[in-house]
């Protein structure tokens, strides 16, 4: 990679242009600078194919919107003359998507410097989006199909914000984009990036003379070392390679087909989703007889169910994780793969899953909620698909506060696996909320708040104390008639709701947590990272474990 304010060269390490780049100077608050606090920053452009790679999205949406809207007609009224102009149509059609995909590329450029990541883009209206260095929460490395194939990368700067606040750099070569990552991940956390160029440049073989290689102990001249094997090309295309920092996790394949198998949450929408497609076509047959038509207008139904399916498998296929320096870094996905990197410091709130068929196994599903990356839908926040219970304190152990038990692993896998009513807690206090005094607890422990609750697949929902911002109770006649109120507990990209807790119960709880969000020590150091302090315990936990 090449520093701010040098021009690119082609040596080894260096940062490959994949087209023309230009130079701005500029100062703070972007304005023009002068002087010693000048900085020159390279604006870059993206790889100079990137308009075949997001100029067919244009493409088949035109298509997909004629298609639904005269599909009928076309296939009652078909002709070879109409096939051909048809034809000669969507052959226009590429060509102007593909010119102005490419008119958007030559006007896109992007920059990394001290002070974040900025992206400009616009032929006739200008626009600049900029990532701030203090609010850059994650990287992520995106590859679509089409990208894998063509060798490139999408680049996702995720910001704090909401769900929506990321800046995408698309595409990029896939060795560059890792370079990329890297040095947006050090400019987070305050590193120059021409420390980064510097350490990232190799020593390429060729640089090392006969002379500069010491001879062995006998005098020997030196043995060459072994040639590195070479990765398998069809390994890394649909796998994908997470080398770096300590494995934590690896999900293989036939484990993920059996935990959608054992998840009857899973099961079920598949089992409703193709009795309602049945019950679809049946009533459109039975009012208006067979046709053509309304089959084509179900078909958006009858694709959902597949799409659903296939993106259960693909949000676990090939899962690799691995702790790094700058935090979690995962790898997942069968077509469309990505990277993700969430830092530790950043993560405000834990879910742990377990159906009913994977509590044999002792299997978990973990999900985190991180500012500016979104709700539990999101990829990125499932660190965990399904794991193992050496796999599940591996992950908590490196990215979860301490709890403050005695011993905190023990403790969890009691609230995972004990019943309700045998776990010590609040819960609603009337008889009429049946439901929730079976399945529902809240726990108060010296560094996090837990709510237990459901009842064939049990999850805990972990809030550490520290990260709490914004406390509430909500109160109605029907609450004040059954002695109970609803507590939220706000953080950073989620608020949690806590209901049918006991009244007076919910006031002391209502008053602790809000004594934590005012006083509670928050992290702030975007240097470095908080190691978790039960991490300590992860590892003689995953011990046991292996020892059963």
């Amino acid at each position: 990679m090449t520093a701010p304010g040098t021009e690119p060269t082609a040596g080894p390490g260096t940062e490959a242009t994949a087209g023309p780049s230009h130079q701005t100077t500029i100062g703070p608050d972007d304005n023009p600078a002068t002087g010693s606090e000048a900085a020159t920053i390279a604006h870059r452009r993206t790889h100079p194919i990137t308009p075949l790679v997001t100029g067919w999205k244009i493409v088949v949406g035109i298509v997909a919107v004629l298609t639904a809207q005269n599909i009928a007609r076309l296939a009652g009224d078909f002709t070879w003359g109409r096939a051909l102009a048809a034809l000669g149509i969507l052959v226009v059609a590429v060509v102007i998507a593909v010119v102005a995909s490419a008119l958007s590329w030559w006007f896109t450029t992007y920059a990394v410097d001290e002070s974040g990541v900025a992206l400009h883009k616009g032929l006739l209206s200008k626009s600049r989006e900029f990532a701030p260095r203090e609010k850059i929460e994650s990287v992520t490395v995106e590859r679509p199909f089409l990208a894998r194939l063509l060798g490139l990368s999408k680049v996702r700067v995720e910001v704090a914000g909401g769900g929506e606040s990321y800046l995408d750099i698309e595409y990029v070569r896939a060795a560059d984009a890792e370079e990329l990552r890297t040095r947006i991940l050090a400019v987070a956390a305050g590193v120059d990036p021409r420390q980064v160029d510097a350490a990232s440049t190799p020593t390429a073989p060729g640089d090392l003379t006969d002379a500069d290689q010491e001879p062995s102990a006998d005098g020997a001249p030196p043995a060459s070392a072994p040639p590195a094997s070479a990765p398998d090309p069809l390994r890394k295309l649909l796998k994908g390679e997470v080398e770096d920092g300590e494995l934590i996790a690896e999900i293989p394949t036939q484990r993920l087909v059996h935990s959608l198998v054992r998840d009857a949450d899973f099961l079920l929408s598949i089992v409703f989703g193709i009795i309602g497609g049945i019950v679809a076509i049946g009533l459109g047959i039975w009012q208006d007889g067979f046709a053509f038509a309304s089959l084509i207008a179900l078909l958006p139904a009858l694709i959902a169910l597949p799409k659903y399916v296939f993106g259960r498998i693909e949000g676990g296929w090939g899962f690799v994780s691995r702790i790094t320096d700058r935090g979690l870094r995962m790898r997942r996905g069968l077509l469309n793969t990505r990277t993700d990197n969430i830092a530790t410091g950043r993560i405000q709130r834990f879910a742990l899953k377990r159906p009913l068929l994977w509590r044999s196994p002792g299997w978990t599903s973990v999900s985190v909620t991180v500012a500016g990356i979104g709700d539990d839908s999101n990829e990125a926040s499932n660190v965990l698909p399904v794991g193992t219970r050496e796999e599940l304190w591996l992950t908590l152990g490196h990215l979860a506060p301490t709890l403050g038990t005695a011993d905190d692993m023990a403790t969890l896998e009691h609230l995972l696996t004990a019943p309700a009513r045998d776990i010590d807690g609040l819960r609603a206090p009337h008889r009429l909320q049946w439901y929730s005094r079976r399945t529902q607890v809240v726990v108060l422990l010296p560094g996090v708040l837990i709510q237990r609750h459901g009842l064939l697949a049990r999850k805990l929902v972990i809030i550490p104390r520290d990260r709490i911002q914004q406390v509430a109770i909500e109160d109605d006649p029907f609450a004040r008639r059954l002695r109970s109120l609803d507590l939220k507990v706000g953080v950073a990209g989620h608020t949690e709701t806590i209901g049918d807790l006991p009244r007076e119960a919910a006031r002391h709880l209502h008053a602790v947590l809000a004594h934590d969000a005012a006083t509670s020590r928050r992290y702030s150091d975007r240097s470095t990272w908080r190691e978790p302090a039960l991490a300590l315990s992860a590892s003689s936990g995953a011990g046991q474990e292996t020892g059963r």
